[in-house]
């Protein structure tokens, strides 16, 4: 296979078409070198490259920066104010405007080409994707095969990354994801077939469970579906609001700003005076909000409530002097058998009784009344009826307490809140003292005053988004909840005819064949872990040779580094420098290309950030020339000088620069003197 090769137009950073051709790299000058300035467009072509790879439905391309949600992709594409320019090319905005990155390539005596682009319509989708491929001139019907046949999705990251996400992996305190290490390395087979297997176990797991039953079961999946549903609707509705919370964070930075720019200043002397007070005040202010945030939570409730603790104290009280004034149920018991016996012996005949007697009656009476409801321990208030003698004594104590120290309580809490509400307003006052004093024209003062109504509103707004934030994770929450309470529901159905499913052949063999496919799974990443750690730590004597605290690596089953010194010992991941974990890194990473012994090509991104002179050497000398073909090296102008170069020139097949006159209208074009 080689790559013959890489067009870019009208895409991200791109104006127009600039085309890089690859047919010169060799085994020997494998390497391609496009160099440029900060921001001159080498992170937009390596983002074009996976995204012709990956399309813009992917997740990890539409993550553009701004916390881990990943923004729409009609957004992604078209653009979102403020935070993302999207697909086209901001010079290329006609409505006929078309952006696209296409890969040419031979194999095996045909001529390969797959070509994404993007073209703006009039539709809800606001934009068309296309993914074209054809071999040899002529289109293929499936053109997303050609590239996934190439190169899957999920090794993507293996081949195009910059130097934070090398970084990334030798600071990342997990292991790589295990669906793109097996996905590489040729295990995604046993996982797929896993997941078919477990398709056809579950059906054949309620054969002979009764109908009403399996109802009961589909009941429970849509239900469970349903709420998976509404979880993820939670959460969708959650980001976008997130989103919208930015957006107003970053106008009202923007605001503060101008508002900022009216200033124009008083005597030092009186600045310092005013801001070193208000600093006090600040200060003050986060000391008695937090007293107030210790103290007043566990107490508000009572002492807000002085009448009702007051009833409830005297509940308590006449509970626990019960003994000396008897309750109804109490005198129930104890006098109204004694009447019925003295009343049977005034009847004529009058009824006589044994004393055996006597007592048995007294007690089927004493029974009677308990069976009716009238205990003889009965509180005298209803609500204190499930409470223990030892519950009430407590409770009694404490209400004690806050009945006769509420009053005073009270009053020290409201004191603070006072003396709060004070230094907050003479806190705002010296600053709008300040802000006077800084502000010398009547009509900036206007403007002052207007950008600070923005702001207040723009707050408002702020913290009625963060409300509706809360309100969709509760939601969320709940959904996440009622998708577990389904999930249990089915669980405990099918556990009803446990046995039936037991005496069903195919799902016992289904179960079987489950077991063998991941005992198999787990043998060969063994296997794998053991040849890749060998590999690595091969390259590891190569690019890190010269060093004495890192000699080993070792790899745990989810591909977990652990670093070792020359006398075996465990060395700490924080205690090495950031150039030492990225050399570890590209070990990790050039391993793994060659157990996966596929014959693609590779693009870095700022490839020496952190890398030291001796280092650097290493890495040109014993791991470009092998780490792909072709190699493409995206480094800044200061990254490589004109040492490095000459140190390279017999592995550098093409050198090209990126000129970017003002970040919209970056082209690729030859270098001169290669």
């Amino acid at each position: 296979m080689k790559f013959t090769s890489l067009e870019v137009q009208d895409i991200f950073a791109y104006h127009g078409v600039s085309r890089v051709d690859l047919s010169a790299c060799t085994d020997s000058r494998n390497v391609v070198v496009i160099a440029g300035r900060n921001g001159a467009g080498k992170t937009s072509l390596l983002n074009a490259i996976k995204l012709l790879f990956l399309g813009a439905e992917d997740d990890s391309l539409r993550r553009v920066g701004f916390g881990s949600s990943a923004i729409s992709p009609k957004h992604f594409v078209l653009g979102q104010t403020g935070r993302w320019y999207g697909v086209f090319n901001t010079r290329a905005q006609d409505s006929d405007a078309r952006a696209r990155v296409a890969l040419e390539w031979e194999d095996g005596g045909h001529r390969y080409r797959a070509e994404r682009s993007f073209r703006k319509i009039t539709s809800a989708a606001g934009y068309e994707e296309t993914l074209v491929a054809t071999v040899d001139n002529k289109p293929v019907s499936d053109a997303e095969s050609v590239l996934l046949q190439l190169l899957p999705r999920e090794v993507v990251p293996f081949f195009f990354f910059d130097g934070e996400q090398i970084q990334s992996i030798a600071d990342a305190e997990v292991g790589r994801e295990q669906t793109e290490i097996e996905r590489l390395l040729g295990l995604a087979f046993v996982a797929a077939l896993t997941r078919e297997v477990e398709l056809y176990t579950k059906a054949k797991h309620r054969v002979g469970i009764p109908a009403e039953v399996q109802l009961r079961i589909v009941q429970h999946e849509n239900a469970r579906r349903e709420a998976e549903a509404r979880a993820e609707m939670a959460g969708n509705a959650r980001i976008f609001v997130e989103e919208e919370m930015q957006e107003l964070q970053r106008e009202r930075r923007r605001l503060d700003g101008e508002r900022n720019r009216l200033r124009t200043g008083i005597a030092e002397s009186e600045r310092i005076r005013m801001t070193g007070r208000i600093d006090i005040l600040r200060q003050e202010y986060a000391r008695l909000a937090q007293e107030v945030s210790e103290q007043l939570p566990s107490e508000s409730p009572w002492l807000t409530n002085l009448h009702l603790v007051r009833q409830a104290f005297q509940a308590l009280e006449e509970e626990l002097n019960r003994n000396a004034n008897p309750s109804v149920a109490q005198r129930l018991h104890l006098e109204f058998p004694v009447e019925l016996l003295r009343r049977l012996a005034l009847q004529r005949p009058p009824v006589e009784l044994a004393e055996e007697q006597r007592r048995q009656f007294q007690q089927d009476v004493e029974e009677a009344l308990e069976t009716f409801g009238i205990s003889s321990q009965a509180p005298n208030n209803p609500l204190l009826n499930s409470l223990s003698p030892r519950q009430v004594q407590a409770l009694y104590r404490r209400f004690l307490v806050w009945s006769e120290k509420g009053s005073s309580l009270l009053g020290a809490q409201a004191e603070r809140l006072r003396t709060i509400r004070q230094v907050k307003r003479e806190q705002h006052q010296i600053q709008r003292d300040l802000d006077e004093a800084e502000i010398t024209t009547d009509e900036a003062r206007q403007q002052f005053d207007t950008l600070t109504n923005r702001i207040l509103s723009l707050e408002q707004q702020e913290r009625e988004k963060g409300d509706k934030v809360a309100e969709h994770r509760i939601e969320e929450q709940q959904a996440r909840r009622a998708v577990m309470e389904a999930q249990d529901n089915i669980s405990r159905a099918e556990r009803e005819f446990d046995s039936v499913s037991r005496q069903n052949q195919g799902y016992q063999l289904g179960l079987k064949v489950k077991k063998a496919l991941e005992d198999y799974r787990q043998q060969r990443r063994a296997q794998i872990r053991q040849a890749v750690e060998d590999r690595l730590n091969e390259h590891i004597g190569v690019l890190l040779g010269p060093s004495q605290l890192i000699k080993s690596v070792r790899l745990d089953d989810q591909f977990n580094m652990t670093y070792f010194d020359a006398q075996d010992d465990p060395v700490a991941r924080r205690s090495i420098s950031a150039g030492m974990r990225q050399l570890v890194a590209m070990s990790m990473l050039w391993a793994l290309k060659d157990e996966a012994n596929r014959p693609l090509p590779v693009v870095i991104d700022t490839p020496l950030g952190r890398i030291d002179r001796q280092n650097r050497a290493l890495l040109m000398t014993d791991y470009f020339p092998r780490a792909g073909n072709p190699l493409i090296l995206l480094p800044t102008n200061s990254e490589l000088a004109a040492e490095d170069y000459a140190q390279m020139s017999d592995h550098i097949a093409r050198r090209y620069e990126i000129h970017n006159t003002d970040g919209k209208d970056a082209r690729i074009v030859p270098a001169d003197n290669v």
